[in-house]
């Protein structure tokens, strides 16, 4: 098997990363790598564990949206998983992985991740994890009872898009990690591109997102802006949310594209190979964001 080539790519969360801080966006996608070999160095070891780490709120999402996936999988198999048997197999799981976290399992098994809060020793109350809990079950529970999901079930399984097969797009020499959650053609022929949420709506954030979605559409999928159809679904509440789009947003994509990858290269010693050194990459001054920094034990230690 070949060595894994640490590629410079493009994604609407990198682009995050590197608008937050950029010493920390250097310890994510350069200090870490290779981390997870077991001969690594120590210090891109540690990088790696701590850049695995996830927020409860983070953990929680994940968790729904994996729940998610393991249903659609399952009617694409022909197959279907009952609510009660989604929602018991996913509080175990949520068990396992607290309880595997709370003991730092992570720092030998560093691909499992962890929990911020345990490798912090931030102080969360019961009642707070059982929240948590209650707030995954309830997305789920509102995924099975969404009007869309009805409409999956009816569409025949040759109009799904198999998103999985092609997770990225060339975008001016640079791969582009873009794809939507979901993706299947309606009765009317439109392209509809799912977007799962499970927080508080971010509509800045959101427009960004689904404006890659439509730009994956336009350059994997060969499908036009005007037959796309933008679904924001918020399994918090249960509710969908469909965003027309067209071409002339979609160029407003492209802007952003273009200036937030320049402005990454500018930063790299060696932009062709996609080498970068750390004191390149200043760190923020906004103390608040190091307090929640998965990198704050190495870079931020008095905090």
């Amino acid at each position: 098997m070949a060595d894994l080539v640490n590629e410079f790519s493009w994604s609407r969360s990198r682009d995050n990363l590197f608008q937050e801080c950029r010493r920390k966006y250097f310890y994510h996608y350069y200090g870490a790598w290779g981390g997870w070999e077991a001969d690594s160095p120590q210090e891109a070891r540690a990088l790696y564990v701590l850049k695995q780490l996830s927020s409860r709120q983070q953990w929680a999402g994940k968790v729904v949206h994996e729940g998610v996936e393991w249903v659609l999988r399952a009617l694409f198999e022909g197959r279907d998983l009952p609510e009660a048997w989604l929602v018991d197999e996913t509080v175990r799981r949520m068990r396992r992985e607290w309880k595997a976290s709370n003991e730092r399992q992570y720092w030998t098994t560093p691909k499992s991740g962890g929990l911020f809060e345990h490798e912090y020793k931030i102080p969360v109350k019961p009642e707070d994890w059982q929240q948590l809990r209650d707030h995954v079950v309830r997305c789920l529970r509102n995924f099975y009872r969404l009007p869309l999901l009805s409409d999956i079930r009816k569409t025949p399984r040759e109009r799904w898009v198999m998103i999985e097969e092609i997770r990225s797009f060339d975008f001016d020499g640079t791969p582009v990690y873009g794809a939507p959650d979901f993706a299947y053609w309606t009765e009317g022929d439109r392209l509809a591109l799912v977007d799962w949420k499970t927080g508080a709506p971010d509509p800045d954030s959101t427009a960004l997102q689904l404006g890659c979605y439509a730009l994956y559409a336009r350059e994997v999928l060969r499908v036009d802006p005007g037959r796309v159809e933008l679904l924001e679904v918020n399994l918090r509440e249960g509710s969908v949310q469909s965003h027309p789009w067209d071409g002339g947003r979609l160029e407003e994509i492209r802007g952003h594209l273009q200036l937030s990858i320049r402005s990454m290269r500018v930063y790299l010693q060696d932009p062709a190979a996609n080498l970068a050194l750390m004191d390149n990459f200043e760190k923020t001054e906004d103390l608040r964001i190091c307090r929640w920094c998965n990198f704050r034990s190495v870079c931020r230690p008095e905090l």
